[in-house]
């Protein structure tokens, strides 16, 4: 089967004066359609930065990464999707939704990058409507603004904003990461549901373990930029090979239950 998407030998150089910092280094993995794959590491281990260089946010210093068999980057230049296809949601909702936004102008923004045809059929208020629901929360919300909703209620505004434009492809980056952890498994049950009704595929960011292994099909292991290992989530809990991974795994004992048995 032919991989969704696919990244080979992507670096990232980020230069400053004299100084070089190299934030990821010849990075290669694939994901498959419907999967969802989990990206972990610790805090500057190159992870998000991967993330912002798939959804166009930041240019690869080298390598390629391809869509559906199309090439992203034409050097510094994103190559854009079908509008809408792929979507991304940040790990901190208080500062990725506008202040000075209502909830509804939030939710339907990326619409505008839509021909106008299907900006109006996806844009319709009876979708709308559905959508917010759906999420979570209610149809009165979308006269709000973001500073009158806790942080549970600002990620699933968040998500109903990657979600209006109907993407196949959905970078979650440490998406539940800011939340309490009562809000974390709603947050994450959601996510789980919102795949299986829309057909989504995931590439999940996070630093924990315990999401990883719930959310995800497949895994790789980041450590200073570089991946060291990758593989199905259960054989990577059950049998580690690199030692970053046996060290990520001491640290959570109670992980080696089986992953139904398990709770985030």
């Amino acid at each position: 089967m032919n991989p969704l998407l696919a990244v080979n030998g992507v670096s990232k150089e980020y230069t400053k004066g004299n100084h070089r910092f190299q934030a990821v280094s010849g990075v290669d993995f694939a994901i498959t359609r419907g999967e969802t794959f989990g990206l972990i590491g610790e805090s500057g281990s190159g992870k998000s930065t991967l993330g912002k260089m798939i959804t166009g946010l930041e240019p690869p210093t080298s390598g390629t990464i391809t869509y559906e068999g199309n090439s992203l980057w034409n050097g510094n230049r994103f190559n854009r999707l079908k509008p809408g296809e792929m979507q991304i949601v940040f790990q901190d909702p208080q500062s990725s939704l506008d202040p000075r936004m209502r909830v509804q102008a939030i939710i339907t923004e990326p619409l505008l990058a839509l021909p106008a045809a299907e900006r109006k059929e996806k844009g319709s208020r009876e979708r709308l409507l559905a959508l917010i629901t759906r999420v979570g929360l209610k149809p009165d919300h979308l006269n709000r603004y973001p500073h009158e909703f806790s942080g549970g209620q600002r990620q699933r505004i968040a998500i109903a904003r990657a979600l209006i434009t109907d993407p196949s492809f959905v970078v979650l980056d440490e998406p539940t990461s800011a939340l309490d952890v009562s809000v974390q498994a709603n947050v994450l049950n959601l996510l789980q549901e919102l795949k299986r009704e829309r057909n989504l595929t995931y590439l999940f960011i996070s630093h924990n373990m315990a999401v990883i292994r719930y959310m995800c099909d497949r895994m790789a292991v980041m450590q200073k930029g570089r991946i060291v290992e990758i593989g199905h989530v259960n054989d990577i809990f059950v049998n580690p090979v690199d030692s970053y991974t046996k060290t990520l795994l001491s640290s959570l004992p109670q992980l080696h239950e089986k992953k139904e048995d398990i709770h985030v």
